[in-house]
């Protein structure tokens, strides 16, 4: 997978679905709406109820004068927007001293009050300025020179070189979370990989020769999923060697041999890697050269595999004992087809010409394919790599809007950010939020308390409730 990525974050651096809406009659008994998914969609946000009730003098019978009394109420709601807006908090301290003891030749007392604390303390950046601005760039893929374009329209002159030292600086400040985040992941028992070239400038401002890459490492449990980017100017093996150093567990990548060169783990394939090579081949057959294809033999043990992962997530996805009844599952139905499918591949790639698309394709599949025997074993393991694909997906989405990196300081610190937003996804919490919370507390924790730290990760139990994204009880 290849894509141009990062913006001018470091280029500038110095260093068809309905509109959600509820309407209900109060009074009246209706049948459930079959749609109840309109009202979840605004689960997320903030009510304010206004009740529209005649004024005293009208609540009198014109024909009559007799007092009016509710029969019922009907209630709409109303979607509301709130324009965003900068403001100047100028924040004056002040400084007390004792007038007697300085009279008496003693050492004054004094006493100075102290303002908020901020993340970049010699900056005008609040750290509500912050996480919009890294939201906005990370999460939504918004380049800064339209950042600059937004800001400028609310009255605020922010040029993207003051935007883009603005992410750097808390990138470098925030390089202790991203650490911790790293040692949490690297206890899992089982990580998830793969890689995607990035370009990056050269000191001349000229695009580099030499391919950059930005490898991605994901824990994909269902309880405190961790993402880690990791920004390197290699495809070497020694990447994902020394960032795993100290991991022994089971790792699940493509085809990729710079793997291998990871030690004390167990090598577990992805089976979409494996389905894609035969689907290249059908998917250029008419009708009646796919009846009579090898490659559809291929296509189908693996469309079977993942029929069988489906309905075992449909099945038992909520339980608490998933994984187990996922091992069961597999172990029935799954070990059969794992074990045909070998075997037709053993026996297929005797007779086909090693250079054509099937030979390829049965190469490829050859010695990849006895490793999914391991998910028989372990129900917490995937049958592909699908999940950290997904991780790579914003930057896939945003490439159209990125240009270069022009430094490696800047896309490590890209690198970093994008951890923290990707593993607070992961972890169903509202990015922008989060972001505030975690540079707010940041700002007022000692960096080497490690066990403060620990509780404002993206992935930590002990976060807030408010926030998470609500979800239907």
């Amino acid at each position: 997978m290849q894509l141009s990525f990062f913006d001018e974050a470091e280029n500038h651096s110095n260093l068809k679905a309905e509109e959600p809406t509820v309407e209900e009659i109060t009074y009246k008994r209706t049948k459930p709406s079959q749609n109840t998914g309109k009202k979840d969609n605004l689960a997320n946000l903030e009510k304010v109820v206004i009740e529209h009730k005649l004024d005293e003098d009208q609540q009198s019978c014109k024909d009559c004068s007799s007092d009016l009394v509710v029969i019922g109420t009907k209630s709409k709601e109303i979607l509301k927007y709130m324009p965003a807006k900068l403001y100047v908090e100028e924040h004056i301290t002040y400084s007390y001293a004792c007038k007697t003891c300085e009279e008496n030749n003693e050492q004054a007392n004094i006493v100075t009050t102290k303002a908020p604390r901020t993340l970049l303390h010699k900056s005008m950046a609040s750290n509500e300025l912050l996480s919009h601005v890294i939201n906005l760039k990370y999460h939504y893929a918004m380049p800064l020179y339209r950042q600059e374009s937004y800001f400028k329209m609310m009255g605020a002159h922010l040029s993207r070189q003051t935007l883009s030292n603005w992410i750097i600086a808390t990138a470098i400040e925030l390089q202790p979370i991203y650490q911790l985040l790293k040692e949490e992941l690297l206890k899992r028992d089982y990580i998830q990989a793969d890689e995607t070239v990035v370009k990056v400038l050269d000191d001349k401002g000229k695009e580099s020769k030499k391919q950059k890459y930005m490898w991605l490492y994901k824990s994909p449990d269902k309880d405190s999923p961790i993402v880690i980017y990791d920004y390197q100017k290699t495809r070497s093996g020694s990447c994902p060697k020394g960032f795993l150093s100290g991991f022994s567990g089971n790792l699940q990548t493509d085809g990729y041999a710079g793997y291998n060169k990871v030690e004390n783990i167990k090598r577990i394939y992805c089976l979409a890697h494996i389905r894609r090579k035969f689907h290249d081949i059908i998917v250029h057959l008419d009708e009646e050269a796919l009846k009579t294809s090898r490659a559809l033999i291929g296509f189908n043990y693996c469309a079977k595999l993942y029929d069988i992962e489906k309905n075992l997530r449909d099945k038992h996805s909520e339980e608490e004992n998933y994984y187990e009844l996922r091992k069961k599952g597999r172990q029935e139905l799954s070990e059969p087809i794992i074990e045909e499918f070998i075997k037709y591949v053993d026996e297929e790639i005797e007779n086909v010409v090693p250079r054509s698309p099937l030979g390829a394709a049965l190469a490829y599949t050859k010695p990849l394919l006895p490793s999914l025997k391991a998910i028989l074993e372990d129900g917490s393991l995937e049958i592909d790599n699908n999940s950290a694909e997904r991780s790579i997906k914003p930057f896939v989405m945003g490439r159209k809007n990125w240009l270069f990196s022009a430094s490696t300081k800047g896309a490590e610190s890209s690198a970093l950010l994008y951890s923290l937003i990707e593993t607070a996804k992961n972890n169903d919490l509202v990015v922008e939020k989060y972001l505030l919370y975690l540079i707010d507390s940041y700002s007022n924790i000692d960096p080497n308390d490690k066990e403060s730290l620990l509780k404002i990760l993206p992935n930590s139990k002990d976060l807030p409730e408010d926030l998470k994204i609500k979800t239907k009880q």
